[in-house]
C-alpha cells in the first residue's frame, strides 16, 4: 500500500477548494480511484485517505479504533465515519472542503498538507507550526529509542 509523504503548502480558495498534491493524485489514479476520503482527524486536523487506505481502515475490523469501553469505541467511530465524505478532485486537481470540516479544523487561507503514512493531514498553517514544534522535540528525544 502506498504511503502519503511530504509537506505541501497550499491556499484554500474562496469556494473552499484546495489543491491535492500531484503525487497524491497520481497514487489515486494508480488505484483507479475517483475520489479521496476526507474526514475529521484527531488534533483538530482533517484526514485525507486514498481509497485503499480507507478500505484498509474499515476491513481491519476497525482494530485501530478499539477500546475496553464499547461506548467510547462507538462514539469515536461515529465521529470518524459520520464526518467522512468522498472528495473527488476536479480537473485542476482541487477538492472541495465542506464548511463543517473547514470549521472543525479551523482552516483559514493557508493550509498545510502533511503526509502521515497511511493518510495525509490537512492543517491550518499556523496551527501546524504550533503542533510541529513540540513534535520535533519529541522526535529528537525519542530518536535514541527508535530504530529508524
Amino acid at each position: 500500500m502506498p504511503a502519503l509523504i511530504g509537506k505541501y503548502d497550499y491556499t484554500l480558495d474562496l469556494k473552499n477548494r484546495l489543491f491535492v498534491p500531484p503525487r497524491y493524485r497520481e497514487l489515486l489514479a494508480v488505484e483507479h480511484g475517483r475520489h479521496f476520503v476526507l474526514s475529521m482527524g484527531i488534533d483538530r486536523c482533517l484526514y485525507l485517505f486514498l481509497p485503499s487506505q480507507w478500505e484498509a481502515l474499515i476491513s481491519a475490523g476497525n482494530e485501530s479504533i478499539r477500546f475496553g469501553d464499547k461506548r467510547k469505541q462507538r462514539a469515536v467511530k461515529r465521529v470518524l465515519f459520520s464526518g467522512a465524505m468522498e472528495a473527488a478532485p476536479d480537473e485542476q486537481g482541487r477538492i472541495l472542503v465542506p464548511q463543517e470540516l473547514k470549521e472543525y479544523a479551523a482552516l483559514r487561507k493557508e493550509v498545510v498538507i502533511a503526509g502521515s503514512g497511511n493518510k495525509a493531514e490537512l492543517w491550518d498553517r499556523r496551527r501546524f507550526e504550533l503542533e510541529q514544534r513540540p513534535a520535533l522535540g519529541l522526535f529528537k528525544k525519542l530518536g535514541t529509542q527508535l530504530d529508524l
